[in-house]
């Protein structure tokens, strides 16, 4: 007797008992499970901030400032408008009409927290670009970034440091301070807008803690 390899068709189009319904329910597991692995894939993308380090960070940075908190950011070598070819900033964030308002500066510490060479790194790349002493920049820190756990990367910017920013209209954000932007936009919290307002109210730190309440420090 021959073989059959595949049942005929006519088996799927015959249906009996609660075979439709059943077809139907997995067709709607199936798609909230893409669904669901989509949210992991995204929450996964926006915590790679805490771990990549040079050009990949300020690929990173500018990606979860655009996709995250949906501010308009671009890389800086993108040839904007807003400041001189060779300014050295890593990222610009725009207005409305595409013009440049905030510089920002990327930097990363494996085993460190914000340091006065950060800061005076962020400041010499505002003068290049041939911006005022008060005009806004954003410094983003990957701090201890070597750290396994979460305790060990949350350590608060020296109170020093915070003062030295807010003196220099710096605002110094280290990247879990971004990350949990993220999430206070996520829960439906202001997270975009309190950056942008504290970037043009002047320097210092804005920290945001575990329990994702945002804080603008100056000392």
């Amino acid at each position: 007797m021959a073989q059959v390899d595949d049942d005929p068709t006519y088996l799927d189009e015959l249906e009996i008992g609660d075979e439709r319904k059943v077809r139907r329910r997995i067709e709607e597991l199936e798609a909230e499970l893409e669904t669901l692995q989509r949210g992991l894939e995204d929450a996964r993308r926006a915590k790679k901030i805490l771990c990549v380090t040079d050009h990949e960070l300020d690929r990173e940075v500018v990606r979860f400032l655009s996709e995250d908190l949906r501010l308009r950011a671009e890389v800086a070598d993108t040839g904007g408008e807003g400041a001189p070819e060779g300014s050295g900033e890593a990222f610009r964030l725009l207005d409305d009409s595409g013009e440049a308002w905030c510089l920002g500066e990327v930097r990363a510490s494996p085993d460190g927290n914000v340091c006065k060479e950060d800061l005076a790194r962020a400041i010499i790349h505002r003068s290049a670009a041939r911006r005022q002493d008060d005009d806004p920049v954003l410094l983003v820190v990957n701090t201890y970034y070597e750290g396994r756990a979460v305790e060990s990367r949350d350590h608060p910017v020296p109170p020093d440091m915070v003062r030295r920013a807010a003196e220099d209209h710096v605002v110094v954000a280290r990247t879990i301070d971004l990350l949990r932007l993220g999430q206070r936009a996520s829960n439906g919290f202001p997270a975009a807008e309190q950056l942008a307002e504290t970037l043009r109210s002047g320097g210092g730190w804005l920290e945001v803690d575990a329990s994702l309440t945002a804080t603008h420090r100056t000392s």
